[in-house]
């Protein structure tokens, strides 16, 4: 419904009917009684007619006064919206490039988490390779002084002695090429 002034008191209000003219019973009862008044025998014709001009005065006034308000509440209203409108545009337009940023961050991080886990992977790899490795050195050192021994029996049984390459690696290796010594 549309608001309206109480032609008593000034004060905006909205009527609960279409008939209402006043804000309150009191405001109404008021009226009716300066009506009373004026129209009552004791009242002179002049009184009256000077009080219906007021009226009709005071109904127009408010009549303009109310165009006014509605008018100025309407341009209030559309500038308020276009306001509203800009800063939301660009609100949206800072979130959405905050969603990009997001999105690129996003990214990155995926492609440095993969990244990380195929680094894991190598490293394991290459623990295990070297593990593999270490393990195989100790058998070569195994099988070589496995051989080494072999050589000595073989040379002790044949009552010769090494050559001069062979002696030169057994006491690189720290090897007693004498049987029986240690």
């Amino acid at each position: 419904m549309t608001t309206r002034i109480c032609p008593e008191c000034t004060t905006a209000f909205t009527p609960s009917s279409t008939r209402q003219l006043f804000c309150r019973p009191a405001c109404a009862h008021r009226q009716r009684q300066r009506n009373y008044r004026h129209t009552s025998p004791a009242g002179s014709p002049e009184a009256k007619t000077r009080n219906d001009q007021s009226i009709a005065d005071n109904r127009e006034a408010m009549a303009a006064l109310t165009a006014l308000y509605e008018a100025t509440i309407r341009n209030l209203r559309s500038t308020h919206q276009r306001k509203l409108t800009r800063i939301t545009r660009s609100f949206e337009s800072q979130l959405a490039a905050a969603h990009e940023q997001l999105n690129v961050s996003a990214q990155a991080v995926s492609r440095a988490q993969s990244k990380a886990d195929e680094l894991q992977h190598s490293i394991q790899h290459l623990q295990h390779e070297n593990e593999q490795r270490r393990l195989s050195q100790i058998q070569a050192v195994k099988d070589m002084r496995h051989l080494a021994a072999q050589v000595l029996v073989l040379h002790a049984d044949a009552n010769t002695r090494l050559d001069q390459s062979t002696a030169v690696l057994f006491a690189r290796r720290g090897w007693n090429t004498e049987m029986g010594k240690s």
